[in-house]
């Protein structure tokens, strides 16, 4: 049962995948032992909210961590995946319609507390000295929202980052190592940056780098690439067309085969 989530509200059982079950334990056990930050690539359409859903509440029993925070990148982001956690679980987790509310339900003891899906815009806002609620809130003579955090400063708290390659590589991420030196960061991401493909040109023409998600998370803990998915059918395959300069040079499969793997990795990159 404890790779297994009762949906009550549909009357149905459902059983994790196996790479699913390797991805949860992996986090898990890097939590328990205090092993640092790491990441999970698996591809789109594998069912990442299914497996950090788990990740999350089995992070609930655990005495040693404060809080989790499950951390998207918009506010479309945030109601979809309230809804399929509370899908997962019925009021598993409430909304944060502000900054406030969040900054509530963190300093909360309330076990039903212990996970928080939020905005990364709402947590940014909780460590900016410098926006102008917490400079509203100065010049009133209150406590500023991260003046009302700092007991959490020293607890361990996880963060578990949905799609990490996207605006998580900011300055809020910065701001929330920092503020949190005791935190594990995880990150979910379909589409891992790596240094071969963390360099694009911008518009004046000079050439600029992203951080790679190894620089960020530290280290992969498990991978289940968009390959290993379409060989065993739990994602739809594709047929890829050639142009340009290779395309006399490279064999093209036919529209019935399964594209190679290595087809699959350099027409993504």
């Amino acid at each position: 049962s404890r790779y297994m989530v009762l949906v009550s509200s549909e009357q149905k059982l459902m059983v994790m995948r196996p790479y699913q079950i390797y991805a949860v334990k992996a986090i898990v056990d890097c939590i328990h032992q205090n092993r640092g930050n790491g990441y999970i690539w698996h591809t789109t359409g594998s069912g990442k909210t299914l497996t950090s859903f788990k990740s999350s509440t089995l992070l609930k029993d655990n005495p040693d961590i404060e809080k989790c925070l499950f951390v998207v990148d918009s506010k479309d982001l945030d109601r979809q995946t309230r809804e399929e956690f509370n899908r997962f679980q019925e009021g598993c987790v409430e909304e944060n319609t502000n900054t406030e509310t969040l900054v509530r339900r963190m300093l909360s003891e309330d076990y039903a507390d212990k996970v928080i899906v939020t905005t990364i815009q709402k947590l940014g806002l909780a460590l900016d000295e410098n926006s102008k609620r917490n400079q509203n809130h100065k010049q009133k003579g209150k406590l500023t929202y991260k003046e009302r955090l700092d007991p959490l400063r020293d607890k361990r708290i996880v963060f578990i980052f949905d799609e990490c390659h996207r605006s998580q590589f900011g300055e809020n991420h910065k701001a929330i190592k920092e503020f949190f030196p005791k935190a594990q960061l995880f990150g979910f991401t379909g589409t891992p940056i790596f240094d071969d493909n963390a360099s694009y040109k911008q518009i004046d023409g000079t050439v600029g780098s992203f951080k790679t998600t190894k620089d960020i998370f530290e280290k992969e803990l498990h991978a289940y690439t968009i390959t290993h998915a379409i060989d065993d059918k739990n994602v739809l395959s594709f047929h890829i067309d050639y142009y340009g300069k290779d395309s006399q040079t490279d064999k093209k499969p036919k529209k019935s085969e399964t594209p190679p793997p290595k087809a699959v990795i350099k027409a993504i990159l």
